[in-house]
C-alpha cells in the first residue's frame, strides 16, 4: 500500500481513484492507486511530476488475446509488472528523499483497454491540473534489458528530453537511447493530448509480448535496477528548481488516438522501436510466420503494405487493422538497398 512507503494521499479520498472503464472484464468500474511525495519549495507546490505506470494486463485473455490463448493466465511480468516494481522502489526512495517539485506516483488501471485509467487522470487531478504538469515519465515493459538499451519513446515532445537522459546515461552507466516518436500506445500518450511532455522507458518488444510466457523468471533484475536509476536521475531533474521543460507537442496534441480498433491479423514480424527513418525496421521474424515464408529477414525495412507506403510504426499498424485473417496483400522492404516484394497472407494474432 502506498502509505507504508510514506506518500500522502492524492485527496480527500485517499490513495484510490474510481472510474468506469470500458470493457466487461472488469464489469466497468476500476481505480488508479495514486500517491504524492510534496514538495518542498510552495512556490513550485502546483507543478507536480508524474512518475507512472500500469497495473492491468490481460487476465485470462481480455481483451484481444492471441489467437489459442483465449482463456489461459497472462502473467505480464514484463508488462507490466515490471514497470510497477521500478515506480515502487522509485516511490519509496523519494518519499525519502523529497524534491523541490511535487512528485505524483500513479497506478493507472485500464490500460489495455484503451489508456482508460491515464485518461481519466488527466481530467481528475485536483491540485495538479495538466496545464502545470512539468512532465510525465512513463514505466512501460522495462523488464528485459539484458544487454540492450533503455529507449526514451516520445523524446521528441520536449526539445530538454533527449539531454536528460544523455545525462541519465553518463551518470549511471545504463545505455540509453532518446526516440523522438511515440507510438501512442501506452499512458504518456494521454498526457501528449493534454500538452504534457511525457516519455516511455521501454526495454524492448520480445516474442512473450501479451502471451502467458510473460513470466518472472524471464525478468532481467540488474536491468530493473539501471531502469530506476535512469528514472531516478531524469525524476530528479524534473522536480528540481530547474526542470521545466519546452513542450514541443503544439496545441496539446501530440499523439493522435488509435485508429480504427484492435489490430487482428499479425505478419509475423516484430519491429525495432529505436529505428527512426522511414519504414519499419525489423527486429525479428516469427518462425513459421507470413513473414518468414515471405523471406523477410531482421534488419530489412518494410516500407510498403498492400499497395500503401509506411512511413512509420504507426502507419504499419494501421495498414495492418485493415486487413482480415487470411487476406492477402504485398507486402515490398529493402535490404542492403535493394527492394524486394512478395505476396503475403496474413494470419490472425
Amino acid at each position: 500500500e502506498f502509505r507504508a512507503l510514506g506518500l500522502s494521499p492524492f485527496s480527500a479520498e485517499g490513495f484510490r481513484q474510481r472510474f468506469k472503464a470500458d470493457g466487461a472484464e472488469c464489469g466497468g468500474d476500476a481505480s488508479n492507486v495514486i500517491g504524492v511525495v510534496k514538495g518542498k519549495n510552495p512556490d513550485l507546490a502546483g507543478q507536480s511530476v508524474v512518475m507512472g505506470a500500469h497495473l492491468d494486463h490481460l487476465g485470462q485473455g481480455w481483451p484481444n488475446p492471441k489467437k489459442g490463448n483465449e482463456g489461459k493466465i497472462h502473467p505480464g511480468a514484463d508488462d507490466n509488472a515490471s514497470g510497477v516494481a521500478v515506480l515502487l522502489e522509485l516511490a519509496r526512495y523519494f518519499a525519502a528523499n523529497p524534491q523541490e517539485r511535487p512528485i505524483i506516483f500513479a497506478v493507472f488501471s485500464a490500460e489495455e483497454s484503451g489508456r482508460g485509467g491515464s485518461k481519466w487522470f488527466v481530467e481528475h487531478s485536483g491540485d495538479y491540473p495538466a496545464s502545470k504538469m512539468v512532465g510525465m515519465i512513463n514505466l512501460d515493459t522495462v523488464g528485459r534489458l539484458g544487454d540492450g538499451k533503455i529507449l526514451a519513446l516520445g523524446a521528441g515532445s520536449a526539445r530538454e528530453w533527449v539531454h536528460i537522459f544523455t545525462g541519465a546515461g553518463f551518470v549511471t552507466g545504463a545505455k540509453v537511447e532518446s526516440v523522438a516518436k511515440d507510438l501512442g500506445s501506452s499512458d504518456q500518450a494521454s498526457f501528449h493530448e493534454k500538452g504534457v511532455p511525457a516519455v516511455q522507458l521501454f526495454t524492448g518488444a520480445h516474442a512473450d509480448y501479451h502471451s502467458p510466457s510473460d513470466t518472472a523468471d524471464k525478468i532481467d533484475l540488474d536491468g530493473l535496477v539501471a531502469v530506476a536509476a535512469v528514472a531516478k536521475e531524469a525524476a530528479e531533474y524534473l522536480a528540481g528548481p530547474s526542470g521545466a521543460l519546452t513542450p514541443t507537442l503544439g496545441g496539446g496534441h501530440g499523439s493522435p488516438q488509435s485508429q480504427g480498433g484492435a489490430r487482428k491479423v499479425s505478419l509475423g514480424t516484430m519491429p525495432d522501436f529505436s529505428y527512426e527513418g522511414s519504414g519499419v525496421k525489423v527486429a525479428s521474424v516469427s518462425e513459421g510466420s507470413p513473414a518468414q515464408k515471405a523471406g523477410l529477414l531482421a534488419g530489412d525495412v518494410i516500407t510498403a503494405l498492400g499497395g500503401e507506403k509506411i512511413g512509420d510504426l504507426k502507419d504499419y499498424s494501421a495498414l495492418l487493422k485493415k486487413l482480415a485473417p487470411g487476406d492477402s496483400a504485398t507486402v515490398i522492404w529493402t535490404r542492403d538497398g535493394k527492394e524486394y516484394s512478395a505476396k503475403v497472407e496474413v494470419v490472425e494474432r
